[in-house]
């Protein structure tokens, strides 16, 4: 009988059969060689080096053809030069006799026609030295508060007076002086008297205008009587003209109906003065 095989021992079949192998571990990929970077720090500067030699000689062989060629001249301007009046050119500056600035812009008293020889003086004469001060020209009106507003706007600069008595005929001449850069502030001044005086002295039925039509200005003279304060009465005549910058104004009070003849010369007087 045969004895069983102990459970330990193995079979001939499985002590001669080869030992079955493992499988081998598998392999990672061989890495790729890393690339080595190319320098290029010394190519781009050879090829700056290059572009700046081509640049600098076509730049000098522009120069050098441009300056073997002659200048092309410019087409004229068409524009028209400007012309100016032969009379603007050769007129001759004026003498100080000549300029009426230079008269006007002086001692402004001595332009004031003489006082008539046999006149008197005023009792109490306006102003000091032939200058009439501001305050005393604007209470010589009804309204000086209204008078004084008007005139600061005008650009008034000064007032130069003469008074006399001639007879019973009363006179009194202002000329009012403005700025130079208030050209029509004579004018509209004289314009506002003038519509007093023919208002208030005998309307434009007794007005004249002087002779030389461009002068503005001319004398009234009228029927109406006046009150005085003290209870005379008396007649008015004015006179008024614009010189330039400067109001001419003469005031004649008298006991009879003034006369329009002497008014007219003595305005025409003080205007030739002037």
């Amino acid at each position: 009988m045969s004895t069983p095989a102990d459970s330990g021992s193995q079979s001939a079949a499985e002590l001669t059969a080869e030992p079955t192998a493992e499988p081998a571990p598998e392999l990672a990929p061989a890495p790729e060689a890393a690339s080595v970077p190319r320098p290029r720090g010394r190519t781009a500067r050879i090829m700056a080096a290059a572009v700046a030699v081509g640049v600098l000689g076509g730049a000098g062989t522009g120069y050098a053809v441009q300056a073997s060629r002659k200048p092309t001249p410019l087409p004229p301007l068409a524009v028209a030069q400007p012309q100016y009046p032969s009379a603007h050119r050769s007129a001759p500056a004026l003498t100080a006799a000549e300029d009426d600035m230079a008269k006007t812009d002086g001692d402004l008293t001595k332009l004031l026609v003489p006082v008539p020889s046999g006149s008197k003086p005023w009792p109490a004469p306006l102003g000091e030295n032939g200058w009439l001060p501001f305050k005393d020209f604007i209470e010589g009106f009804e309204k000086p508060d209204s008078a004084m507003r008007y005139q600061l706007p005008l650009g008034i600069r000064r007032i130069a007076v003469a008074t006399w008595l001639q007879g019973s005929d009363s006179y009194e001449i202002q000329l009012v002086q403005y700025r130079h850069d208030q050209g029509e502030s004579a004018t509209s001044f004289i314009n506002g008297q003038a519509e007093y005086a023919s208002d208030d002295v005998g309307g434009l039925n007794n007005y004249t205008q002087i002779p030389d039509s461009s002068i503005t200005g001319g004398v009234y003279v009228g029927p109406k009587q006046h009150q005085d304060p003290d209870g005379g009465s008396y007649y008015e005549g004015v006179g008024l003209a614009v010189h330039g910058d400067i109001a001419v104004l003469i005031y004649v009070d008298s006991s009879h109906r003034v006369d329009g003849k002497p008014l007219m010369n003595l305005l025409q007087s003080q205007l030739e003065r002037l």
